[in-house]
C-alpha cells in the first residue's frame, strides 16, 4: 500500500517549494551569480536586523558595524557570534519573555542554549533537509528507515507519551520507520538489520556511528539484503564520518554514503551532491566563512525571526571550493574546534587535535569507535571498540609508533588503553568523543 499519498496531499506547497529549489540549483549557476545573491539577500536581512530585532541595533552599536556591506568577505570583520554571547544576552534576544517559541541545543558539549524560533521557519528548514536528499534521488515520502534517538527523549509521565504518540503519527505519515540508536547490542543489530531488510526502504538514515556499527555486524555475520532492493542513499548525519566508515557502509549496503551537515539551530546546512566528499552548501539559506584553519562562521540567508550573523558554530571544516574565505562546499566536517587530547612530552604538556589519534586507530585493524577520557592534564585514557578481542599492548605500541612519526617527543606512558562493548552516548544519542 502506498503510504505517501496523504503526505504529498497535505505538503503540497512544501513540495512545490522543493521543486522549486531544486530547479534553482539544477542550473547550475557559478560562483560570481551565487555571490551577488548572497550578498543582496545578506543585506535585506541585516537590514530586517537592524530595524526588528533589539539584539542587532545593539550589536552594530557595541561594535561600530555597517548598515550593509558591499563584498561578503567583510562578514570577517564582524565580531564572531557566540554561544556564550547568546546565553548571556537571553533576556534582550528573547526581548525579555516577548518571544516564547525556540530552537535549543542538547548541550552535549556544554551548556544548552535557546535560539528564537518564528512562524514558517519549520517549512523553510524542511525544504533545504530534502534539497539535499533530492540530490541523492530520495523523495520526502520514499520508505525512510531512521536509525535516531528514542524514547527517553520525550520525557516522562501523560506528556511524554502524547509527545511519543504524535511522533509515532508524523512517523507514519513520513512513511518513516524509526530504529532506536541507542541500544546497538547484537540483538538489537540483528532486529534492526531484519526491520531493515523487511521494510526495503529507499533511504537508510541515521548518526554515523550507529549505521556504521550495523554495516559492520551485517558484514561480519555475511548477511545478505535480499533483493528488490530500492536503497538508493544511506545519509549519515549529527557525526564526522570518517573514509573507514563511508567505505563500509557503500560496501556492504551498495548504495550513496551521504554526508547530511547541520545543527538544531540551523537545520541543514550542507550536503553530499556528486559524490560523498563534494559536501555542497545550501547557499541560497547560507553563508559559510572559514578561515585557515577550518574554522566555520555562519550567517543564515533565510526569513528567521533571529538570524544568525557570523555565528560562530563550533566546528571546523575543510572546504573545497572557497574563495576569499566563502566556502561553497566542504570536503569533510573535522569536528569541534575545542575537542583536543594533551598527553606528555619530554618538553612538556602536548596537545594534539582529537582527529589525529582517531584517524590513526581507525587505522588499526578491528578498531571501530575511539572515545577518550582526560584522566590528568597531561594523561589519556583511550577506550576503543572492535569487532574482535584486541592485544591492547599491541594497539599501544602501534599508537605509539604511529604518534612519534609526528611527535617523537611523547612520553608513552602518559597514554592507557582499554576496551569497551558499548561506546558512551550523549543524551541525543550520538557517539560521544570524550567521556567523563
Amino acid at each position: 500500500m502506498d503510504r505517501s499519498w496523504p503526505a504529498r496531499m497535505v505538503l503540497g506547497d512544501r513540495h512545490q517549494r522543493l521543486a522549486c529549489k531544486a530547479a534553482r540549483y539544477d542550473e547550475g549557476h557559478g560562483r560570481t551569480h551565487i555571490e551577488r545573491q548572497q550578498l543582496s539577500r545578506f543585506n535585506e536581512v541585516w537590514a530586517y536586523c537592524l530595524a526588528e530585532v533589539p539584539f542587532y541595533r545593539s550589536w552594530r552599536r557595541e561594535h561600530h558595524l555597517p548598515e550593509r556591506i558591499d563584498r561578503l568577505a567583510a562578514l570577517a570583520d564582524f565580531p564572531p557570534l557566540t554561544k556564550e554571547i547568546l546565553i548571556a544576552r537571553q533576556d534582550e534576544i528573547f526581548q525579555n519573555g516577548r518571544i516564547v517559541e525556540a530552537y535549543t541545543t542538547g548541550g552535549s558539549t556544554g551548556q544548552p542554549t535557546r535560539y528564537p524560533r518564528g512562524p514558517g521557519e519549520v517549512e523553510e528548514r524542511w525544504v533545504d533537509a530534502y534539497l539535499g536528499r533530492h540530490w541523492a534521488g530520495v523523495r520526502p515520502t520514499d520508505p525512510n528507515v531512521l536509525l535516531w534517538g528514542h524514547a527517553h527523549l520525550f520525557g516522562s509521565g501523560l506528556r511524554g507519551h502524547l509527545a511519543q504518540a504524535r511522533r509515532g503519527l508524523a512517523d507514519a505519515f513520513m512513511n518513516i520507520t524509526r530504529l532506536n540508536a541507542y541500544d546497538l547490542t547484537e540483538p538489537s543489530l540483528r532486529s534492526h538489520y531484519e526491520a531493515l531488510r523487511r521494510r526495503d526502504p529507499v533511504a537508510l538514515t541515521g548518526y554515523a556511528s550507529a549505521v556504521g556499527k550495523l554495516a559492520r555486524y551485517i558484514e561480519r555475520n555475511q548477511l545478505e539484503l535480499d533483493p528488490p532492493r530500492r536503497l538508493r542513499a544511506v545519509i549519515l548525519c549529527a557525526e564526522t564520518a570518517d573514509d573507514a566508515d563511508i567505505a563500509v557502509v557503500e560496501r556492504v549496503f551498495n548504495a550513496a554514503a551521504v554526508i547530511e551537515y547541520g545543527s538544531a539551530e540551523t537545520g541543514v546546512i550542507a550536503m553530499s551532491r556528486q559524490n560523498t566528499r563534494d559536501i555542497r552548501v545550501i547557499w541560497d539559506s547560507f553563508v559559510c566563512l572559514t578561515d585557515g584553519s577550518g574554522e566555520l562562521r555562519l550567517t543564515t540567508l533565510g526569513s528567521r525571526l533571529f538570524p544568525l550573523v557570523h555565528y560562530a558554530i563550533g566546528d571546523r571544516v575543510e572546504p573545497s571550493d572557497v574563495s576569499d574565505g566563502n566556502a561553497l562546499a566542504f570536503r569533510a566536517i573535522l569536528g569541534r574546534r575545542q575537542d583536543v587530547v594533551r598527553v606528555a612530552s619530554t618538553r612538556g604538556t602536548l596537545e594534539l587535535s582529537a582527529i589525529l589519534p582517531v584517524h590513526i586507530l581507525k587505522s588499526y585493524p578491528g578498531i571501530v569507535g575511539v572515545q577518550f577520557r582526560q584522566v590528568r592534564p597531561d594523561a589519556l585514557l583511550i577506550q576503543v571498540e572492535a569487532d574482535r578481542r584486541l592485544d591492547l599492548g599491541e594497539v599501544a605500541a602501534f599508537f605509539v609508533r604511529e604518534l612519534r612519526r609526528d611527535h617523537p617527543d611523547l612520553v608513552a606512558g602518559s597514554i592507557d588503553f582499554a576496551q569497551v562493548v558499548e561506546p558512551a552516548r550523549t543524551r541525543a544519542g550520538k557517539h560521544a568523543l570524550f567521556v567523563p
